[in-house]
């Protein structure tokens, strides 16, 4: 990895402005750091950084089973926590062949796209505020917080879910869940 210094040391001054652009945040945008050279408003050169999330979690996956590595995706990304459990899940059980009960699959699947759309609404929201309409974000929010709650209910937690195992799900949904996703989905598709 190249480091900002040795960047530095390569780039020839030529009046052009040299930028730090990041790290940014680990959930809203992404997780990398960009140096960048510019020429007035003109971008010449972009140099990407990484590594501004490294937590050790291949490590720390050597020590544990595989069940027990799961708690660790949500830590993946907050926004979409759900998401990251489902592609962990699936893999493993690829690896041992492991056959998920249609029933687990129908929830997983709530599950995450319910995670998916209010990803979506928070990336929508800061992408609103980025380019200076800040009123959209707390509408964003707002419509989150349903979804939140209906994940809470599930699972009881509002951003580390731990809800997916491998071969399925914690547990079922709860009795009268459906009828409120149903009726959280008919106010959702009014307001888009």
């Amino acid at each position: 990895m190249t480091s900002n210094k040795e960047v530095l040391r390569r780039i020839e001054y030529t009046g052009d402005m040299l930028l730090n652009m990041g790290p940014q945040h680990p959930s809203t945008h992404g997780v990398i750091n960009f140096l960048v050279q510019t020429d007035g408003e003109v971008m010449k050169r972009a140099i990407p950084e990484v590594g501004y999330l490294h937590r050790s979690l291949e490590k720390i996956g050597e020590k544990v089973t595989y069940n027990g590595y799961m708690p660790y995706t949500d830590r993946v990304d907050y926004i979409t926590a759900m998401c990251a459990n489902q592609g962990y899940a699936m893999a493993v059980e690829r690896l041992l062949a492991v056959t998920v009960p249609k029933r687990a699959e129908y929830c997983r699947t709530i599950a995450t796209e319910l995670n998916r759309i209010s990803s979506h609404l928070v990336s929508l929201g800061t992408m609103a505020m980025d380019v200076g309409a800040v009123t959209p974000f707390p509408y964003a929010l707002r419509e989150r917080e349903f979804i939140n709650d209906l994940l809470e209910e599930l699972c009881g937690a509002r951003l580390t879910y731990n809800y997916l195992r491998i071969g399925g799900v914690a547990y079922d949904l709860p009795e009268g869940y459906a009828e409120k996703l149903v009726t959280f989905l008919d106010h959702f598709e009014k307001i888009l």
